[in-house]
């Protein structure tokens, strides 16, 4: 029996980034035209009247002492001469090879050990022991912010509970969001 029937394929599954969303910056907040594309989920602060996400770096690969490259997520924004940071360590990525589809490899010397899946964050210099992320974290956006559209309106998260493994901020940057309970 011919009934036509078609398969129609499931879309793509998104992480679940909010476990619950408590309280918003009424009325949002305007995102300055970025570079990148903003994950829903990203760490975001306040530069001069705008609002600046703070880049946050996915490892891919385990990173050991000696490594001098690190691979990263693609959609991060990672530039040449940005300071990429872990706890109170920040080091200048000093060369990008996004060639590959799935990844960004950075060349970098953090000297140090850290485990596959961790996330780190945009400092605001290089520093051995007193980094910092680039700007003070206010809110995580609510909603991806697509690049090349001018400045955008989005939702800002300013009290929330999210899940560590797949929000778009580091643990550092999440601490000093007080109002943000990862779990």
């Amino acid at each position: 029996m011919d009934i036509n029937f078609v398969e129609i394929p499931a879309d793509s599954v998104s992480p679940v980034i909010f476990e619950k969303v408590i309280g918003e910056k009424p009325g949002g907040g305007m995102v300055a035209n970025p570079t990148f594309d903003i994950a829903q989920g990203t760490a975001v602060g306040i530069n001069a009247g705008a609002i600046k996400p703070i880049k946050a770096y996915r490892l891919l690969k385990a990173v050991a002492a000696i490594d001098t490259t690190i691979d990263i997520a693609k959609g991060s924004g990672v530039a040449v001469g940005d300071a990429i940071g872990n706890g109170a360590l920040a080091v200048a990525g000093t060369a990008l090879d996004s060639t590959n589809a799935t990844k960004d490899v950075v060349t970098v010397t953090l000297g140090i050990v850290i485990a596959i899946g961790t996330v780190l964050y945009q400092a605001a210099a290089a520093s051995e022991a007193a980094a910092v992320p680039i700007y003070t974290p206010s809110y995580l956006t609510g909603a991806m912010v697509y690049a090349g559209q001018g400045d955008k309106a989005t939702k800002l998260v300013a009290i929330a509970i999210v899940r560590k493994e797949t929000v778009n901020a580091s643990p550092e940057v999440l601490a000093l969001l007080t109002s943000i309970k990862a779990v």
